[in-house]
């Protein structure tokens, strides 16, 4: 797969009217003028539906900070199936090995609709993060990130298709930016290793049950959060 370029618009991060850089846990600690430098050398920029962010095996130089919409990092396997290692949306970041010598992608992102994202390059974090407030911050984020796998695993470790499904949803809505989660079904399926057919199955015994419904074409809203929770606890 050939490696995307950002894309073709360019805004100055130092006139964006969000700094993302605020929302940047590790980032807290750091003095103003700091936080200014960075974003003097940070690149700000959009890319359409279906364009690729990076591909697999591309080199890690930056922190990717979705500012709006939504990408998925995927691989696919010896026999063409894709299988999702995680949906990222409105202010989620993509950083992982970007403190490992010569990392590269595991994986490619790829945006499910249109995104504004930024990136900060490893040689501006790397000094940065010479400031030991800023170091125990990197720490705390990493260990969120490790407990975000950890759930991530243990929704992929039910056996059951239809507590698999709630507890997958249960997880997007914590992280979506409102009430309503924007996914298809073949990414659903690809992020929980179901077939698209099957989370069809399950997803239309959900709404039928008064605990989701759907809204426009690839929406799903939880209306019935203590009822999914029960088939988590039962599974």
């Amino acid at each position: 797969m050939k490696f995307n370029p950002f894309c073709q618009k360019d805004i100055d991060c130092e006139q964006c009217s969000s700094r993302c850089i605020d929302k940047l846990a590790f980032f807290s600690g750091l003095p103003e003028e700091s936080k200014i430098h960075l974003m003097k050398k940070s690149s700000n920029k959009f890319l359409q539906k279906g364009e690729t962010v990076f591909a697999e095996g591309s080199k890690v130089d930056s922190i990717v900070i979705i500012r709006k919409g939504q990408i998925k990092l995927s691989s696919y396997d010896s026999e063409g199936r894709e299988r999702i290692i995680g949906i990222f949306s409105d202010n989620d970041t993509v950083w992982e090995g970007i403190f490992l010598e010569n990392s590269h992608y595991p994986y490619s992102a790829v945006c499910i609709t249109d995104v504004h994202l930024c990136r900060i390059f490893r040689r501006d974090i790397e000094e940065a993060v010479s400031d030991p407030s800023v170091a125990l911050s990197v720490i705390n984020m990493l260990s969120n990130k490790l407990h975000d796998a950890n759930e991530r695993n243990m929704i992929l470790s039910m056996n059951d298709p239809m507590a698999k499904i709630a507890g997958f949803l249960i997880y997007r809505d914590q992280r979506s930016a409102d009430s309503v989660i924007q996914l298809r079904l073949d990414d659903i399926a690809g992020s929980i290793g179901l077939r698209a057919e099957t989370v069809s199955r399950y997803i239309q015994k959900l709404v039928k049950g008064g605990y989701i419904r759907k809204v426009g074409q690839s929406g799903i809203e939880i209306t019935d959060f203590e009822a999914l929770h029960q088939m988590l606890e039962i599974s």
